[in-house]
């Protein structure tokens, strides 16, 4: 009976390990899922699955990450086993095979599940319209392909990364363009484990592009780079960079090298989004594409006109024949002057970006013409370029083949584009509602989110100077009191101060931020275990390690009526004493506060034993006793009022950190 007792037991323990380890794979497949780390929410998912094989949610989270992760035969295998599963399992299940489909190019079968998603809920019905135009379009261009060849530039140029935005000189034997492989200048990565972009370059010698090189730091810096354009006559180079709020430089080249960049006008950039450029031949026009507020939709493309002052003029929008409420980008003027080829997600397409062009007749631009299949698909297709005599193109999709995610391909065009006609459907007629843009795979605000995404906290915010309002590039690092280890940290974007961490779950957290020569700043907000989704956004302010700075010690934890530390304070003790460490002159002062409550002689000497105990933990850590002070004030320097507990009194106990100098033996 011992044995059967003792066997259940174990297999109760298993089970409920298996739980465990179930949901916490499932909950970090999910999140990773919600920031489009497509990769490693598969990897989960699969994790998750090894748990509880067959579970319904983690096999349709798993379809949903392949969908997006391109990998469409696993994704339709997954999705079909959760609709046969569980045909309720979420609102949305149809929505997602109806793009698996539409990615398999099997058009009958997508419309069948757009056309039941549509049904499913009045709201999705006008999304679901704009997707069944689609498939109507992508069968019909798909079914009278171009001929024209589309060829993969190879390992040459292509990575397993992403590679995009080709600038052709006009020879057409140097090539520009982006690519965010291993190996980036600043050696930094997004959220999604990439590698932020620089820009590349390779020659066309005996008929072979050469091996990529990446440009030298006066083009490519610790940030985002890219290529924008390349002027006709191949002596300026437009770059996108993400000083400002992502503007377009230009570099010239002199003396055989290209200059550091510098901003366009104001009148081009402004205090928005502004991505891809093209200059006409003359170089007096400039168009470009901006999600600057007064447009159509999304992404915009206007166009801006040198003055005889030689000055860009006022930007001016191009209108409804080329923008649409989605997104328009990436403008190529061809060097004739009269055709613009761009890429939009609001135009009758196939799917994602399609490539257009549009004739420019006079002043005025005539309907845009879909390039067709196969330069257009399914995915994404972007960033077209064409030699002057039209024979030759370059541009960048995300269509499944490619060497890695994003590649370069090259047109042999065998016939003229602008002999073309392409015939396309009637346009479905829906009901006036605000298009979304699908660039960023979100296709209707109101889509259902993975159910995890409910359970994260995006902390988020800006680092500034206190006394200037300027924008500090410093460190944030999240520590979990609890158990004093590191969450999560970032560097604040030095041009803009901005920062993002993402918090996982519930916690008593601690935040510092540092940067040399400021005294770092400390926060800590706790945070329920099963929290809703939420965004907290901060300003934090950084004051000059100057004589007198003092700042209050957010995660210096005391017991009522104890001055011993306790161990959820040992990471802010950690950052005062490295702070001491990378400053061997500098000398502080710990300062213990109270509130009015009891007796004052004793909340003056408790304050006092309190700001002793975080003295002698630096001590006893290797700091020297004579750059150390202690001292306590008891009731005497409230913040606040005492009248109240919250607001009040909760505030006025505090431990602080001051400035006092520096040390004569530092």
């Amino acid at each position: 009976m011992l044995r059967v007792k003792v066997f259940l037991l174990i297999i109760i323990c298993s089970s409920a390990l298996h739980a465990q380890n179930f949901r916490k794979s499932l909950r970090k497949a999910d999140q990773y899922l919600s920031f489009n780390d497509y990769d490693r929410a598969i990897s989960y998912y699969k994790k998750a699955l090894k748990h509880k094989p067959g579970n319904v949610e983690a096999t349709y989270g798993l379809g949903i990450a392949y969908l997006f992760d391109f990998s469409n035969d696993e994704a339709l295998k997954q999705l079909t086993l959760v609709k046969q599963l569980d045909p309720k399992v979420g609102n949305n299940i149809d929505y997602y095979l109806g793009l698996a489909h539409q990615y398999d190019y099997n058009f009958d079968e997508a419309i069948r599940y757009f056309e039941i998603y549509g049904d499913k809920k009045r709201k999705n019905r006008y999304q679901a319209d704009l997707l069944i135009t689609e498939c109507l379009t992508a069968d019909s261009l798909y079914s009278t392909p171009k001929s024209m060849v589309v060829e993969n530039l190879g390992p040459m140029v292509n990575s397993q990364e992403h590679d995009y935005t080709p600038a052709l000189m006009a020879d057409g034997k140097t090539l520009y363009f982006t690519s965010n492989r291993p190996g980036s200048t600043g050696g930094r990565k997004g959220q999604d484990g990439s590698f932020y972009e620089d820009i590349y370059i390779s020659s066309l010698q005996d008929g072979q592009w050469s091996k990529a090189q990446k440009l030298g730091k006066k083009l490519n810096g610790d940030y985002h780079d890219a290529v924008a354009s390349i002027a006709p006559d191949g002596k300026t180079l437009f770059v996108y960079s993400e000083k400002g709020n992502g503007d377009i430089y230009f570099s010239n080249f002199k003396d055989s090298t290209w200059t550091y960049p510098q901003p366009l006008s104001n009148k081009i950039n402004s205090t928005f989004w502004e991505t891809s450029v093209s200059i006409t031949a003359d170089g007096q026009t400039l168009y470009f594409s901006s999600a600057r507020p007064g447009g159509y939709g999304g992404l915009d493309i206007y166009k801006t006109t040198k003055g005889e002052d030689g000055e860009w003029g006022s930007a001016q929008n191009l209108g409804p024949i080329v923008n649409t409420q989605a997104s328009e980008d990436a403008p190529m003027i061809h060097p004739d002057g009269h055709t613009l080829y761009f890429s939009s997600t609001g135009h009758q397409g196939m799917g994602g970006y399609d490539i257009y062009y549009s004739k420019i007749e006079g002043q005025e631009f005539q309907l845009p013409v879909n390039l067709g299949y196969p330069i257009n698909t399914v995915y994404d297709d972007n960033y077209f370029v064409i030699t002057a005599d039209l024979k030759h193109a370059y541009y960048a999709s995300r269509k499944p083949g490619g060497l890695g995610m994003v590649d370069i391909y090259h047109v042999d065009m065998e016939e003229k584009i602008e002999e073309e006609e392409i015939v396309q459907p009637e346009p479905v007629l829906v009901e006036n509602t605000v298009i979304v843009s699908e660039n960023d795979k979100e296709v209707e605000v109101k889509i259902e989110e993975p159910d995890t995404k409910a359970m994260i906290t995006v902390f988020k915010g800006k680092v500034l100077d206190a006394s200037t309002g300027l924008p500090v590039g410093a460190e944030i690092k999240m520590v979990d009191n609890k158990n004093n280890t590191l969450t999560a940290e970032a560097f604040a974007d030095p041009e803009t101060g901005e920062f993002e961490l993402i918090v996982p779950e519930g916690g008593n957290y601690g935040i510092s931020t540092s940067k040399k020569g400021y005294l770092f700043n400390s926060m800590n907000f706790r945070l329920p275990e099963f929290s809703e989704y939420q965004e907290i956004d901060v300003s934090i302010l950084l004051d000059k390690a100057e004589v007198g700075t003092k700042m209050v010690l957010k995660n210096i934890f005391f017991d009522s009526g104890s001055s011993d530390l306790r161990t959820e304070s040992l990471g802010e003790l950690q950052v005062i004493k490295n702070l001491l460490m990378n400053s061997p002159g500098l000398r502080v002062q710990i300062n213990g506060h109270t509130d009015n409550v009891g007796n004052s002689v004793y909340n003056k000497l408790l304050s006092k034993k309190r700001a002793q105990s975080v003295i002698d933990f630096l001590i006893a850590n290797g700091i020297k006793a004579d750059r150390l002070e202690a001292k306590g004030f008891g009731e005497e320097k409230p913040l606040v009022s005492n009248d109240d507990e919250i607001g009040g009194r909760e505030i006025n106990r505090r431990t602080e950190i001051e400035i006092l100098g520096e040390s004569q033996n530092g």
